[in-house]
């Protein structure tokens, strides 16, 4: 019994031991220790602070992003104002966030246009940069630019990893090229996206539809017309049938 109780006796003298030898160690190689300790904090909070700076900056081109689609559907101001209608109540909203109104529809397209070059100066030309750019690309087609736009459709395009999104695009600059009276590079260019579909069906009609109206244009009647039937026998449920049945009837009587 008495050897026993020696022993646990010991079992405290061993802790004491352990912790006093630990502390020596630490007492020893301190600076170490500083500069481990020092290099976690660091790490631990640079890490955190780009997640939020992250964070805040995904938020703030989100916030940039809706300005950019206020601005482009804002109403028009009315031509004669009512002096005897009352004036609507408006709700509280910070300076940033008021958008402005606009005579005419040129004046909301060029107003747009700007705010998506001032998005993409502060964000950048990827991610939402990129639909940034998109939508100003289809605005200056309205607003009579088909060569400027043509540019910004071709380089999306260019480095677009979605297939979708990258028909979009091609059909925009198609459609700068016949807006700017370059037949012969829009039919090249909606070949090529009829072409670029393999086997699917998604914008292969409308790709067609297009190529058949430039060959119409060009006065290739017959050829406008073969490529119609293609789209029938390609894309049998393709919703612009009748349209292809009214373009095939107005090419039979001439």
């Amino acid at each position: 019994m008495a050897r026993a109780f020696q022993k646990e006796l010991k079992k405290p003298d061993e802790f004491v031991s352990f912790w006093t030898r630990f502390g020596k160690v630490i007492a020893d190689h301190r600076r170490k220790v500083i500069v481990l300790i020092v290099t976690v904090a660091l790490i631990v909070g640079t890490a955190w602070g780009v997640t939020w700076f992250r964070g805040e900056q995904a938020a703030k081109a989100t916030a940039a992003f809706a300005r950019i689609e206020r601005i482009a559907t804002a109403d028009l101001l009315p031509d004669k104002p009512d002096d005897k209608a009352k004036p609507a109540k408006s709700e509280k909203t910070t300076e940033d966030d008021q958008v402005p109104r606009f005579k005419t529809e040129k004046e909301r397209l060029e107003a747009a246009s700007k705010e998506a070059d001032a998005f993409v100066a502060a964000f950048g030309s990827e991610g939402l940069g990129r639909k940034a750019l998109l939508g100003k690309a289809g605005r200056l087609l309205a607003l009579g630019q088909p060569a400027e736009a043509a540019r910004i459709y071709e380089t999306l395009a260019a480095g677009e990893t979605d297939a979708n999104l990258r028909a979009v695009e091609q059909e925009g600059a198609a459609a700068a090229s016949e807006a700017a009276g370059k037949l012969d590079d829009a039919l090249r260019a909606y070949t090529q996206l009829a072409d670029s579909q393999h086997g699917s069906t998604f914008y292969l009609d409308r790709a067609l539809f297009a190529k058949a109206r430039i060959l119409e244009q060009q006065g290739k009647g017959k050829e406008a017309e073969q490529v119609l039937r293609d789209i029938l026998s390609k894309v049998p449920k393709t919703p612009l049938r009748q349209q292809i049945d009214d373009r095939l009837a107005v090419l039979a009587e001439k």
